[in-house]
């Protein structure tokens, strides 16, 4: 369940479902994320049905001016001429930002109330099986805790779990669960895939017979469904079998102990929801090792899988809502319908798009179980085993303009997502405190590589890699984001490297692979002469039409590539994202981008599982699906395809961590050389609070901004309120 969002979900959040898990979420939503530093089995992704219009942009405004001044000047250290909130014209120096903020356990002060705005208008979905949402993940990580949780430094790490772990691997395909399969009629089918009316609610097509497919309606197909799924299980037919033992002692908020069955029965919960295909992608069964009322379990995935450790964990209910159907669980339509989780807090009372308030779980169960008994902590015994924060008040603040005021009028203790310019003034500020780390977003350009008789540059590895080269990467960081933020050196973020490499990330930036920082004109040159292109060359860069700083970036890129000489390159600015994406899902729209010569630039975030950076954007699976646009089958070589899905879904990297480090390391350079896709850059998440929050530290992921901050032991991280 490799999960990658559109910049400003949060991750494991999406209102579609494509395959191989990659989301995106709902379009209202990304307007305003792409500048904040922050977010699959086969189902319809939305499609606009607009006509295609294709605006020029046009680069009259003053900023624009300034930006294709600066990059004709090759002048690097002025941002702040763009609006650092100051007068003079050195670069903001944003380390300080980098550095934790240390807490003296002695002086923590307990009780309070924090102020928390998030940018939305309210909650999409209190249902955590069914939300698609970025912000209500934010909100209910500190409500339900997970099975595992995850550091700073991306680093996943038992939790509820006492263990948690892939004990074994089998190397099975579909093909290997034909003896369990029965035959059904398909009741439906769109495009050879065939739909299925099942009579359990909660039982589910895993897989079906390649053999029988496609399919229309009517047709008998061969299938394994959940029903089935035990059988093979008993018989040793699975990919990855996981092996865990909750913590005894853990009760949810109504008071109900945690079992192994609780556990089990949360995939119910999963079946016709919005997030269904992202869970039964790779998960198959779970089962309660020592009954229902013990500890020990064992989830299973379909095949092997690197990743299962940590994709196939779902949100854990207690009984009482083991039989909710999705998208019941919401108070605002069944006053009884409240969230309950293990977490560090519970939903107290809330006011519709207004304020949801949360109360310190009293009974929290890390309390009763002890940090000393869990495995992995070596901390101070004065470290607190409960969050100090009394109550956290959600605050619904939609516009960014809007949170600065309220975060300066001190009606909100902390605020994220800022101006680039109110961020960069409370920064500068002594009664503010800004906090930011390196992240999983990342902008990256995608290029149809489809043979044309028009156009077709790029269907030439030469062309895509002198585009590559010739990108102001530094410069990007540098002007438009005024340092909030990191060129992209290698194909995939610093938080995500601890399975990507068997080296350190920065020793990767000397290898001859690595995306330069700055343009490379002589080596673009060499590049088109051993094309058959004749410079200049045309090409046009597209991105989406509602992100300003984005469009200020690709302006940059397009103004280097112009002055090298070597292109003749034009910005386009189709729609906003929400109308111009579903437009490169269409039929035709790959050739067509393909004769025009146009790449696509897109803002994505993932996790610290390093898969889906590369399959995300290449895998032929994603075709159609979140992002990959331009490579059907067949589209990228076949031994690079086979490369990159054998760095997770394969026995030897699923059984041996180093081995998949190794697996990575040959891929990297491969994904370069092909250029298929290129990286700008990688975020950094920020948090902005005042200065009466003691402690505040931001997680590379967005959706731990809230929990992480009031209390996280794997990095000792805690927050508290002096007032």
């Amino acid at each position: 369940m490799t999960t990658i969002i559109w910049t400003g979900c949060s991750v494991g959040k999406c209102n579609v479902v494509t395959p191989h898990n990659v989301c995106w979420s709902n379009p209202v939503s990304l307007a305003d994320s792409m500048s904040g530093g922050g977010a699959t089995s086969n189902v319809t992704v939305f499609i606009n049905t607009m006509s295609k219009t294709t605006k020029s942009r046009n680069s009259s405004l003053d900023r624009r001016r300034l930006l294709q001044g600066i990059a004709a000047a090759g002048a690097i250290g002025v941002a702040g001429c763009l609006g650092n909130g100051d007068d003079d014209d050195e670069e903001l120096d944003v380390s300080d930002a980098l550095e934790r903020n240390d807490v003296d356990f002695d002086e923590i002060q307990e009780g309070g109330r924090l102020e928390f705005a998030i940018p939305r208008n309210s909650i999409s979905d209190y249902d955590q099986a069914q939300s698609t949402a970025a912000e209500d993940s934010v909100v209910f990580e500190a409500v339900y805790d997970g099975l595992t949780t995850v550091n700073s430094d991306g680093e996943y790490l038992p939790w509820m779990a006492a263990e948690h772990e892939a004990e074994e691997a089998n190397d099975v395909d579909v093909t290997d669960y034909e003896d369990y399969m029965v035959e059904l009629e398909a009741d439906d089918a769109d495009d050879g895939f065939p739909f299925f009316d099942l009579e359990d609610d909660n039982n589910l097509v895993l897989m079906q017979h390649p053999d029988d497919l496609p399919a229309e309606e009517g047709d008998t197909v061969r299938v394994l469904t959940r029903e089935e799924a035990g059988d093979a299980v008993a018989d040793g037919v699975y990919g990855t079998r996981v092996e865990g033992r909750l913590h005894e002692g853990i009760e949810f908020h109504n008071g109900d102990e945690l079992t192994a069955e609780d556990l089990v029965r949360s995939y119910d919960r999963y079946v016709g929801s919005d997030n269904e295909g992202q869970m039964f992608d790779t998960f198959m069964y779970a089962e309660a090792l020592d009954g229902d009322d013990g500890y020990t379990y064992a989830l299973y995935s379909q095949e092997p899988d690197a990743a299962a450790f940590v994709e196939m964990n779902p949100v854990v209910y207690p009984a009482q809502h083991a039989d909710v159907p999705a998208g019941e669980l919401d108070p605002r339509d069944d006053e009884d319908m409240v969230p309950i989780g293990t977490g560090p807090y519970q939903v107290e009372e809330f006011e519709e798009g207004s304020q949801l308030l949360l109360s310190r779980n009293e009974n929290y169960w890390v309390e009763e179980v002890g940090l000393d008994n869990i495995p992995w902590w070596d901390g101070p015994g004065e470290f607190p085993e409960s969050p100090v924060i009394d109550e956290i008040n959600i605050r619904f603040v939609e516009e960014s303009v809007q949170r600065s005021s309220a975060l300066e009028d001190g009606d909100v203790d902390i605020a994220y997502e800022l101006p680039s310019d109110a961020r960069n003034n409370f920064y500068e500020s002594d009664d503010y405190v800004v906090s930011a780390t390196e992240a999983f977003g990342f902008k990256f350009m995608q290029f149809p590589v489809e043979e044309t008789d028009t156009g077709g540059a790029f269907a030439e590895r030469e062309i895509r890699q002198a585009v590559s080269a010739l990108i102001p990467r530094q410069q990007i960081v540098d002007l438009i984001e005024q340092g909030w933020g990191d060129p992209a050196r290698v194909p995939f973020p610093e938080p995500a490297a601890d399975l990507a490499t068997t080296g350190e990330y920065e020793d990767l930036f000397e290898e001859e692979w690595a995306y330069p920082l700055e343009p490379d004109v002589e080596q673009a040159e060499q590049l088109i002469e051993e094309s058959s292109q004749e410079a200049p060359v045309e090409i046009v860069i597209q991105t989406n039409a509602e992100d300003d700083e984005r469009i200020d970036k690709m302006q940059l890129a397009v103004d280097e590539l112009n002055q090298s000489g070597l292109f003749e390159a034009e910005l386009e600015t189709p729609a906003a994202l929400g109308d111009w994406v579903p437009e490169l899902y269409t039929d035709g729209a790959r050739h067509d981008a393909a004769e025009d010569n146009a790449a696509t630039v897109i803002g994505l975030a993932g996790t610290p599982e390093p898969h889906g950076f590369p399959e995300t954007i290449h895998d032929p699976d994603n075709w159609n699906g979140c992002c990959n646009f331009f490579f059907p089958e067949g589209a990228l070589p076949d031994d690079f395809v086979d490369l990159l899905r054998s760095c997770r879904f394969d026995t030897d990297v699923a059984e041996d961590e180093d081995t998949r480090r190794e697996r990575y390391d040959e891929l990297w350079p491969q994904l370069v050389d092909l250029s298929a896709n290129t990286i700008v850059d990688y975020s950094l998440n920020t948090g902005t609070t005042n200065d009466e929050v003691v402690g505040f530290n931001v997680h590379p992921q967005t959706q731990a901004i809230l929990s992480y901050a009031v209390y996280s032991p794997a990095d000792e991280q805690i927050m508290y309120l002096d007032r």
